[in-house]
């Protein structure tokens, strides 16, 4: 099927795609799939449903779009390029992070502008664990989503107008739990001025996120290196990330998020890109005994 829009952007060095328009759930995503060379995704843009392939090749950036999205993608062609955040100019002073930096030469922050499909992907992966917010995320975009346009064969995330009238016992159906259905349903109720924030500064526009109730740091921070292709948005509030950077540095096995962000105080501008470095680097949290199971919300 041919695309009903279509476009191409010189890149000025190495762009791994899989790694500089990563998704925002987990591998089992219905929404995105993508390696080193190509991303497929589906989302909801101001302009309506989309589906996109983007491709890397011979130093071009190829994006073909389905929907009435389509035109309002391709016109961030030039954004998602990310030229702003070229990682061959930067040095650490830290011999993993230069090294894993220099292998990973294509690792960019690229802007896809999906803030709203963001924001309730992440939501979901509020408090409980990944397998559980996948459960839920994926039950959501059959119901609530359906089929992309194009021949992508993705999901669409949720559409928030409907979401938006969904009672508590929905939720609850899928595994969601009262605090996280009322963020989601704020979330999608503000989902216009949301949607506006991939136009503003980056200040104003984690103002604007922070400032719907149930989206802290660990939401908000996680979307804008996504959507919004900030490199300084290191993930704060989560069970392992914290651990993870702060035993990189100190060999200590756990530490806190204020200890996180002051041994990454010194590569402001460029955090979340060192959170990013030392998983790529290989480096893992020491556990100490098998993961808990968790019950099922929808079973309770």
């Amino acid at each position: 099927m041919s695309p009903d829009a279509h476009g191409t952007v010189e890149l000025d060095g190495p762009y791994d795609v899989g790694l500089s328009m990563p998704c925002l759930g987990t591998a089992s995503d219905p929404t995105w799939r993508g390696d080193r060379s190509r991303v497929e995704l589906a989302g909801r843009t101001p302009e309506g449903p989309v589906s996109v392939r983007a491709r890397a090749a011979d130093e071009r950036l190829e994006l073909d779009a389905w929907g009435p999205g389509a035109e309002w993608m391709v016109a961030r062609l030039d954004r998602l390029a990310a030229r702003h955040d070229d990682p061959r100019e930067l040095h650490f002073g830290h011999p993993v992070l230069d090294e894993t930096n220099r292998r990973r030469p294509g690792m960019r922050h690229a802007p896809t502008g999906l803030v709203v499909d963001g924001l309730l992907a992440r939501v979901l992966g509020q408090r409980v664990l990944a397998t559980e917010a996948a459960r839920s995320w994926n039950a959501m975009c059959r119901e609530l989503g359906g089929p992309a346009p194009g021949p992508l064969d993705l999901l669409l995330p949720p559409d928030p107008e409907r979401l938006a009238e969904m009672p508590t016992w929905w939720f609850h159906e899928r595994g969601v739990e009262r605090g996280r259905a009322r963020t989601m349903v704020a979330v999608c109720r503000e989902a216009h001025r949301l949607a506006e924030v991939v136009d503003l500064p980056l200040p104003q526009a984690y103002g604007r996120m922070r400032a719907v109730p149930g989206l802290g740091p660990w939401t908000v921070n996680g979307v804008a290196r996504v959507a919004l292709g900030d490199p300084d948005a290191i993930v704060v509030g989560d069970y392992w990330i914290s651990h993870a950077v702060c035993s990189f540095f100190t060999g200590r096995a756990r530490g806190s998020d204020q200890e996180m962000l002051a041994l990454v105080d010194r590569w402001v501008g460029q955090r979340g890109r060192v959170e990013r470095l030392i998983h790529l680097s290989g480096h893992r949290v020491q556990r100490f005994g098998p993961g808990v199971r968790t019950p099922r919300i929808a079973h309770l």
